[in-house]
């Protein structure tokens, strides 16, 4: 019984951090593009106001950037504990397969455990997707500085 549950367990510790992973890349993706959508809205508004638009869409996009990192920071940590999760139910299942007896607490506390994996290159993705906005947001603002004045 402890078997398949430790079994499952571990399947399922696997499965979340594939899921939050992709929740990185699609949060990312979608708050990137988001940012594109608002500014392309905005600027589909008459000429005589993107001088008033202008400040709101520094101010949308400093917003989507601290959005993006505060998702992805939260979503990082979640990740990491995921991996803790995983690692002690693989020495779990180490131990139990080396020894032959069955672990008595597979509820073990994860607070102290450091993650072997430590998914570093997410922050690539995070950073790429700051980039485009904050590169979009200056290409715009130079568009609009240069057509009025």
């Amino acid at each position: 019984m402890k078997d398949d549950f430790l079994w499952t367990a571990w399947h399922e510790d696997r499965t979340e951090i594939r899921l939050t992973r992709d929740r990185i890349f699609s949060i990312c993706t979608f708050i990137t593009a988001a940012s594109f959508a608002v500014t392309a809205f905005l600027l589909g508004k008459e000429a005589t106001l993107l001088k008033i638009w202008s400040p709101l869409l520094w101010v949308a996009d400093i917003s989507f950037v601290s959005f993006l990192w505060l998702i992805f920071l939260l979503l990082k940590k979640d990740l990491s504990n995921a991996r803790k999760c995983l690692e002690l139910r693989e020495n779990l299942i180490r131990n139990q397969l080396l020894t032959g007896s069955a672990c008595t607490d597979p509820f073990l506390p994860a607070f102290s455990a450091k993650p072997g994996i430590k998914e570093n290159s997410l922050y690539l993705v995070a950073i790429l997707a700051t980039l485009a906005i904050l590169i979009k947001s200056t290409v715009v603002h130079l568009l609009l500085f240069t057509a009025f004045a």
